[in-house]
């Protein structure tokens, strides 16, 4: 599948980037009415939108979902690390954050780039893959082009993914070849466990234990999906897991894994509760999430 070509700036100031999500701002905003799909990409008064980078899932910095308050997983195990780190490779130094985590001050204010942008998930964000610095002058902007490894090798999404710094999360709208790379990268990210990665303390498939809010905010580094249902869950029924896997199944996301040729619906079918310890019985990368 081709993916839409748009050059432009990215620029921080006075929004909340996260390792996974940034402002973006196109030469010419008319080409997020070419994103693919059903859902347009929401523009700000500048014409920019916000990006959600694919293919990777970054630990949650201040997750809403059924309030009242905002969230975050732990940030000294890899939420701020992946932020940080994205910042820095997109070409910001100097970046100052007050208490919500807004940007106040950033140098410079605006850094050139690029995206390859394949849709546009229900909340307006452009799905993409996030490049730094000019393009070779062949390039035409607007222009929808074939992606190969060698070109999504020089995306912010693989360079965080190497890094250990994020999750692999796929859906269904990313091309196989890619998706295998990245899920490849994924793999030797998560051998390495390097101090200050994700992978580092992961309990998503050896078992999260939970005893309350604090356990997935405080303590324990989980796959960002399955923390966002756990804190909604939470919120409303409280610790006790002995509901999860209904709650799950009334989600009813469908995802695919590689010995069925038919997705499947709920991730319960995916995730154990015993003695209200939660585990996902299936490697991150084989799951693929059915795009909405």
């Amino acid at each position: 599948m081709p993916m839409l070509l748009i050059k432009g700036t990215y620029r921080i100031l006075a929004t909340q980037p996260d390792g996974d999500t940034l402002h973006f701002t196109p030469q010419d905003p008319g080409f997020w009415c070419d994103v693919a799909g059903k859902n347009q990409v929401v523009r700000n008064s500048r014409g920019g939108g916000k990006l959600r980078l694919d293919g990777i899932d970054a630990l949650e910095t201040h997750y809403l979902g059924v309030g009242p308050d905002y969230v975050n997983q732990p940030v000294g195990d890899g939420a701020h690390a992946a932020r940080d780190e994205l910042l820095k490779w997109i070409g910001f130094t100097d970046v100052v954050q007050g208490e919500d985590e807004k940007v106040t001050a950033s140098t410079p204010e605006t850094v050139p780039g690029y995206i390859l942008a394949s849709g546009a998930d229900i909340f307006g964000r452009c799905i993409a893959m996030a490049g730094r610095g000019p393009l070779p002058p062949d390039t035409k902007d607007g222009e929808r082009i074939h992606v190969d490894v060698n070109l999504v090798n020089q995306t912010a999404n693989h360079h965080l993914l190497s890094r250990g710094l994020v999750y692999p999360t796929f859906y269904s709208n990313l091309p196989t070849e890619l998706r295998l790379d990245m899920a490849d990268t994924a793999k030797q990210a998560r051998t390495s466990a390097v101090p200050g990665s994700v992978w580092a303390k992961d309990a998503t498939s050896t078992g999260a234990t939970i005893t309350g809010m604090s356990s997935i905010t405080k303590d324990l580094v989980i796959l960002p999906k399955l923390f966002r249902r756990l804190a909604d869950y939470i919120r409303l029924f409280g610790p006790s897991l002995n509901c999860f896997p209904a709650y799950l199944a009334g989600e009813g996301e469908e995802f695919y894994v590689p010995e069925e040729k038919n997705p499947v619906r709920g991730l319960q079918h995916i995730v154990t509760v015993t003695d209200n310890t939660l585990k996902l019985t299936r490697d991150i990368e084989d799951i693929v999430l059915v795009d909405k």
